[in-house]
């Protein structure tokens, strides 16, 4: 085993040794900050452990960045916030700081996502694409911290943007589903919410949750939102658009989505969504 990112449980898409902090904020320390504002600049650390009994001083750090992803992410889709070499000693876990700020601009109508990947230097590039479900290996690891958050401050109706990929070298077809989970998974990243932390505690229940297969539905597609797509068929290295759906009047839902192949799941993405309504 060589250095490590902590995935992250119970979803490996959502790993608390990725995170994000202002610019020039007095504390560094993880969870960072949850919900970060577009167009402010951040600072982003990545926490690397060595499990071993020896210092590791020649593998490399990537960190990234990508619009929110379901499935592999092909590195064309990805833009890079840093490359270094780097060293942690022996049973110990060091924290490392982004070259580049990262300031979000929410682009595709969501939030993006945030990827840090190590690899053994004395070895040819190990990845086709960044598949954050495999791993680590003993030369590699890859993590993701792909939580969005969304306040609903004037209409109820939730619209998130994401994207599914396929990184074969032929057409697949994926299983992309949504479901609303407890809100206890995602409890240490609550912790980095901005404003009074009780009003994200009071659950609430999403109405007409369903994933279209565009990024910005036509209210008859909104209409037909189903929380399950079978068969969505994705070309050989490329990506699709699709947008999460559904109502909340009030509280707070969280909800994940999924990419599945062959009843495995090989993506996922999550999304905290907070209704000011009574």
């Amino acid at each position: 085993m060589g250095l490590i990112i902590n995935h992250g449980s119970p979803k490996w898409w959502l790993s608390p040794d990725i995170w994000v902090t202002a610019v020039g904020a007095s504390s560094t320390s993880a969870p960072g900050v949850a919900n970060p504002i577009a167009g402010d600049p951040y600072n982003v650390w990545v926490k690397v452990s060595n499990p071993t009994d020896q210092a590791i001083d020649d593998w490399s750090l990537f960190i990234l960045w990508a619009v929110p992803t379901v499935g592999p992410i092909p590195f064309s889709a990805t833009t890079p916030l840093n490359e270094t070499t780097i060293g942690v000693g022996a049973g110990t876990s060091k924290i490392f700081q982004a070259a580049m700020t990262w300031t979000p601009v929410f682009e595709n109508g969501g939030h993006e996502c945030l990827v840090a990947v190590t690899f053994n230097n004395s070895l040819p590039f190990p990845f086709p694409s960044l598949d954050g479900d495999a791993g680590p290996s003993d030369n590699w690891s890859i993590a993701q911290h792909n939580l969005g958050v969304v306040e609903l401050k004037i209409h109820p109706r939730l619209h998130y943007a994401f994207q599914v990929c396929n990184s074969a070298d032929e057409e697949r077809d994926f299983v992309v589903g949504a479901r609303q989970a407890p809100l206890a998974e995602v409890e240490w990243f609550m912790k980095g919410l901005s404003g009074d932390r009780k009003t994200y505690e009071k659950p609430g229940k999403v109405q007409s949750l369903g994933i279209v297969a565009s990024a910005q539905p036509d209210p008859s597609e909104l209409k037909a939102a189903n929380p399950v797509l079978e068969r969505v068929k994705v070309g050989p290295r490329s990506c699709r658009k699709f947008s999460l759906v559904g109502t909340l009047d009030s509280g707070t839902a969280l909800i994940h989505v999924t990419q599945t192949i062959d009843e495995r799941i090989v993506g996922g993405l999550s999304v905290l969504v907070r209704s000011d309504g009574k």
